[in-house]
């Protein structure tokens, strides 16, 4: 298997570790805790992606904003730690708390698998759909919560998220995968 088809596969498997943590999270109810748990599980995610690009790619920007990504993410989970170490989960309406799920799970449907190219494409593709997904739990969060520090920090995710999203795509566009 040469490095292209393995890194690709890796990543792969990075996202899908990642996706199964946050469906084996056991949700309470309370949205703010909710969001905070499974948060710091998806940046998790993140950070595993992105040293797999920092190893194995090659192109600058998308290494630089690997790094980005793992300096950020690991500010967050801190703070997401906190927050859920701090907070004692309030009864709630679990359907609200499933909604930070939903996103997780379109995005399920729309993997590739078997999905061909380099690392850095891979990357490039599946932190796109992993931003997404963030940002979609975000808006989630920010609808739903009561905690005004997690939802400030929920607006936090989408505005950066949104941004990296935009740079990838883009990249994307400008670096069509070879066949």
């Amino acid at each position: 298997m040469d490095m292209a088809a393995e890194g690709s596969n890796k990543m792969m498997d990075l996202m899908h570790q990642n996706m199964s943590k946050m469906q084996e999270m056991e949700m309470t109810g309370d949205v703010d805790h909710d969001f905070a748990m499974m948060m710091a599980i998806h940046h998790q995610g993140a950070i595993a992606m992105s040293e797999e690009e920092v190893n194995n790619g090659t192109d600058p920007m998308l290494k630089e904003m690997a790094n980005k990504t793992i300096a950020s993410s690991k500010t967050d989970i801190q703070k997401l730690s906190s927050f859920t170490s701090n907070h004692q989960p309030m009864a709630g309406d679990a359907s609200k708390s499933m909604k930070l799920m939903q996103p997780m799970k379109d995005m399920m449907g729309q993997m590739e698998h078997g999905m061909q190219g380099t690392t850095d494409h891979h990357f490039a593709k599946m932190m796109s759909m992993h931003h997404q997904q963030g940002i979609d739990m975000s808006k989630v969060q920010v609808a739903e919560g009561k905690t005004p520090a997690m939802k400030q920090m929920a607006q936090k995710i989408i505005d950066e998220q949104e941004k990296d999203k935009q740079k990838l795509d883009n990249w994307l566009q400008e670096h069509p995968q070879q066949k």
